[in-house]
């Protein structure tokens, strides 16, 4: 028992350590060491900070910022190679669907990486410090693309962090509760509590994992029709979470049954109560075949009452659905 114990301490000892480690909490190109933001573009490494003057004075943040706001974006370089390197700054509305996991591979599967820009620094050499400003116009989930050209050999290195604009402090705290629980279950498995603690208890335990069950499961289609289009969709990682981008699979047919395939397709929405739109703006990236078409780009920053616009266009016409949306 004492055995038992003991590396359960040490095991949550690791885990606690690791999850508060830079390496943690490097989601891109940007790592934390010695309490400084550390941005590493391949091999070639610059501090890196962003502040938002109007709203929060000099604090400085490594990624996460708090509000759509002025922000600067400042790297000081460690490599002196970066001093005589042309480099561009590009930001990006997270389409990818991979949220704090996107990558460079990611980015470059992007059909049209045009019209998810929200901005875009060409490139230029900085011998000192590089600085780019740029005004958010609204929140949502963001990724940052900084690329360095090596003037000799023409090659490019890329760094990519992903960020959120109206970061609300969560951050990793969820994942990091369910750790802890699952190193407690782990130790009652291992010290045979577990066995004496359940005992005449299955029943329950069975009807708490039906209901997880129930909460983690794909939501059921949703339609809407108008005339002659029926629209309907659904969401495949499951019921839409607040502050959360995510992504709807729209099937579009007409009012017969017939699905509807090569159609062009435009998305927009708000709350009519507060007289305001979406945060992010959706757009379809796939079409799927069979009338079904992947939108990506999905966000919902508060519960309450919201309207879907779906506009459809076809070689018959062009219609025009409202979906109704109670979060």
């Amino acid at each position: 028992m004492i055995m038992e114990t003991t590396a359960f301490r040490l095991f949550l000892s690791f885990v606690v350590s690791a999850f508060f480690s830079g390496a943690v909490f490097a989601h891109g190109g940007v790592v934390q060491e010695d309490d400084l933001c550390v941005i590493k573009v391949n091999y070639l490494r610059a501090h890196f900070k962003i502040y938002q003057p109007r709203v929060s004075g000099h604090e400085q943040f490594c990624e996460d910022l708090p509000a759509a706001s002025e922000s600067v974006f400042v790297m000081e370089y460690q490599h002196d190679a970066l001093k005589g390197m042309p480099i561009d700054f590009r930001i990006i509305r997270d389409v990818t669907g991979k949220g704090r996991f996107a990558r460079m591979e990611d980015i470059e599967q992007i059909d049209d990486l045009g019209s998810a820009t929200v901005f875009y620094q060409e490139a230029v050499i900085e011998p000192n410090v590089f600085t780019v400003l740029h005004e958010f116009s609204e929140e949502g989930e963001f990724i940052g693309i900084v690329s360095a050209t090596q003037p000799d050999t023409s090659k490019v290195y890329a760094a990519v962090f992903p960020f959120e604009v109206g970061f609300t402090g969560v951050g990793y705290w969820p994942f990091f509760i369910v750790v802890l629980l699952l190193l407690q279950l782990q130790y009652l498995v291992m010290s045979g509590r577990l066995r004496r603690w359940t005992k005449g208890r299955w029943s329950r335990a069975a009807s708490s994992l039906l209901f997880c069950a129930l909460l983690i499961a794909p939501a059921a289609p949703v339609s809407a029709e108008d005339g002659e289009l029926r629209v309907s969709y659904s969401t495949p990682a499951g019921p839409p979470e607040i502050n959360r981008i995510h992504s709807w699979i729209l099937h579009l047919e007409s009012a017969d049954g017939v699905p509807l395939e090569n159609a062009t397709i435009e998305v927009a929405g708000g709350m009519p109560e507060h007289d305001h739109g979406l945060p992010t703006q959706p757009r379809v990236t796939k079409e799927l075949g069979n009338g079904d078409y992947r939108l990506d780009g999905m966000r919902f920053h508060m519960r309450g009452y919201w309207e879907i616009t779906v506009t459809v266009v076809t070689a018959e016409g062009s219609s025009v659905v409202l979906i109704p949306l109670h979060l």
